[in-house]
């Protein structure tokens, strides 16, 4: 089978979708499949509207031949005119991956209004949906108001470093270690992220009970990575967050081996492949009601789950697991439990690629 993945930019990018992207395109070759990159070039949504008048764009998709085109449900600005287009010049399979829906981004009314259109237009252009997440799947049904014909259901999965060796010893002597509590923050910032909500939660505790460590891109949005920084800047808490900045592979392996809990107090996730990383490090997270991280952590057993923008809900969390270390040790126990009932890469790559095989 020859398979087309269609994505903005480089495949490299760091981000949970383009890790899952990776895997996929990973997997797919090892099983003998044949598989394409097509990338349009990344830039503002209202330049990618332009892109369904463009033919260089519509030969692009068609010079590639082949069986079946994957589409990341990001690339839907480019498409939402075009793929009626490529339609009449082609029967190929056309099928959505769904990562995270634009809808169900924080946006004005306007602009969310804006948004859905386009989106419900595109995802009815599609023979198909691949989606990560019982959350997204329920979105996308309510959006297209009405059931998904077909699609398959396939979560990320946290398997992403070599040779791990769980240490349950290791993590024992780690929950009861003395001095700060050791957080690491692993995700790009931006407001999205929600790493304002911790700064004004730290704001709350003792600044020497807590260490972090920020982990992801700070080129997004720096006018807020700016605001962060002044907020903390000749603080007490200046000295007890550290800005890592992206980290990959052995590095980032390292880092969730060092630390006792990982805090991403997200507006929204649409999955958190990074919570499940967390947990096969044993390191119990905590996340926020929206979204689909309740589809991972079990509040109050393997982390906890606040709401959004809630700072002193979890300043109560962070104060209780860092002065109960034995609470703190069955809550890392737990999280390594549920990593290892958590779908692997290749059960959930297997699962698309059977999927590919009905469509074609």
């Amino acid at each position: 089978m020859h398979i087309g993945l269609l994505i903005y930019g480089e495949m490299e990018t760091l981000s949970g979708g383009y890790l899952y992207n990776r895997q996929l395109v990973s997997y797919l070759r090892s099983q003998g499949e044949q598989v394409t990159i097509i990338s349009l070039p990344y830039r503002s949504y209202w330049w990618h509207l332009a892109d369904n008048f463009n033919h260089a764009c519509l030969k692009q998709l068609t010079d590639a031949k082949v069986d079946v085109l994957i589409q990341d449900a990001m690339v839907h600005p480019s498409l939402f005119l075009l793929n009626h287009c490529f339609r009449q010049q082609s029967n190929i399979p056309l099928i959505s991956l769904v990562h995270l829906l634009t809808t169900y981004d924080h946006h004005s009314r306007w602009t969310a209004w804006f948004y859905r259109v386009i989106e419900r237009r595109y995802l009815q252009t599609v023979s198909g949906l691949i989606v990560n997440s019982q959350t997204t799947l329920r979105q996308v049904t309510e959006l297209l108001a009405k059931p998904i014909a077909a699609y398959c259901l396939a979560v990320p999965a946290g398997n992403n470093f070599k040779d791990l060796k769980l240490d349950i010893d290791f993590i024992r002597q780690r929950t009861q270690m003395a001095g700060p509590l050791k957080i690491v923050v692993v995700g790009n910032v931006i407001r999205r992220k929600g790493l304002h909500v911790l700064i004004n939660a730290l704001r709350l505790l003792p600044p020497e009970d807590y260490q972090v460590t920020v982990v992801g891109r700070l080129d997004m949005e720096p006018a807020y990575v700016q605001q962060l920084k002044k907020i903390i800047q000749g603080t007490q808490i200046e000295a007890s967050v550290i800005f890592k900045g992206p980290i990959q592979g052995q590095a980032l392996a390292d880092l969730y081996q060092a630390h006792q809990v990982m805090v991403l107090p997200s507006a929204y996730e649409s999955y958190g492949i990074v919570y499940v990383e967390a947990q096969q490090f044993g390191v119990p997270v905590i996340g926020t009601t929206e979204g689909a991280a309740k589809e991972i952590i079990r509040h109050g057993e393997n982390g906890y789950l606040i709401h959004p923008e809630d700072h002193q809900a979890l300043a109560t969390v962070l104060r209780t697991v860092h002065e109960n270390r034995q609470l703190l040790l069955q809550l890392s126990l737990n999280a390594c439990i549920a990593y290892e009932q958590h779908p692997k890469w290749q059960d959930s790559c297997e699962i698309i690629r059977q999927f590919l095989y009905t469509q074609i």
